[in-house]
């Protein structure tokens, strides 16, 4: 009866994740640059195996026998969405590989692909919520909004002075990047300029979350956690009349 229950537990588990990873995909279905986050999960057995200790020996417990699906690690899709043209001279896209970077409040550096910029009361570009958007040479200050932005980002103000430069970065191996919660992300590892990217001033680049695809998945993670949670009531009740029948021998 304990398989049962791992198995069971195991399922609600990794439906929950599963529900709330693509109710979370789906709010930021309109959020500008927006990577698609998916969780994959991994069989017990599998699992178990990557968890042995240095002398080879698996720590067994009483989940073995039973067929349990284990929550595996979060992974980002990092397809490039679709472009979209906004006529707003602080929208930015990124054509090709790499990421803006923003120093957040918090002093750290963020990455995102969302070029939706903004002036504060300081004048200096940045990333609404976030913070500023970094150049080659640290803050950009443009003090209005009536700038151009060249495809290697160089920005300069309508008198041809030259305000800065925004700086793209990126990596060959997407996997040193660490999601934040905001669906931003850092990295421990440096990154480097990218080569082969070029920035699209009055255009965003969309989300890459298809809503059909994310509503299908719902409706199917739902329907896997209604079913985990009748098949826990059934043996719960099954469990008790057999404790019952125990009990008046």
């Amino acid at each position: 009866m304990f398989s049962g229950y791992y198995t069971i537990a195991s399922g609600l588990i990794t439906s929950q994740r599963n529900v709330e990873t693509i109710g979370n995909n789906l709010m930021n279905i309109k959020t500008p640059g927006y990577r698609k986050e998916r969780i994959v999960n991994s069989a017990f057995e599998q699992e178990l195996m990557s968890r042995m200790d240095s002398s080879g020996k698996k720590v067994l417990g009483d989940g073995i026998g039973a067929t349990v699906a284990i929550v595996g690690d979060s992974l980002t899709q990092f397809n490039t969405g679709l472009f979209k043209e906004t006529g707003r001279g602080l929208d930015v896209a990124i054509n090709g590989n790499g990421f803006f970077n923003i120093k957040g409040q918090d002093g750290k550096t963020y990455l995102t692909r969302n070029g939706s910029f903004d002036i504060d009361k300081e004048g200096y570009l940045v990333l609404p919520g976030i913070g500023r958007v970094q150049g080659r040479n640290g803050d950009i200050s443009v003090k209005t909004s009536d700038i151009t932005i060249a495809s290697d980002g160089t920005v300069t103000r309508a008198d041809g002075a030259v305000l800065g430069k925004i700086l793209v970065t990126s990596t060959d191996d997407n996997s040193v990047l660490e999601r934040t919660p905001n669906g931003l992300f850092t990295s421990q590892t440096p990154l480097t300029d990218s080569a082969d990217s070029e920035l699209i001033q009055n255009s965003l680049e969309l989300s890459n979350v298809d809503m059909n695809t994310e509503l299908t998945d719902l409706i199917a993670a739902q329907r896997r956690l209604q079913s985990c949670s009748s098949a826990l009531k059934i043996i719960d009740q099954i469990d008790r009349k057999a404790a019952s029948q125990i009990a008046s021998i």
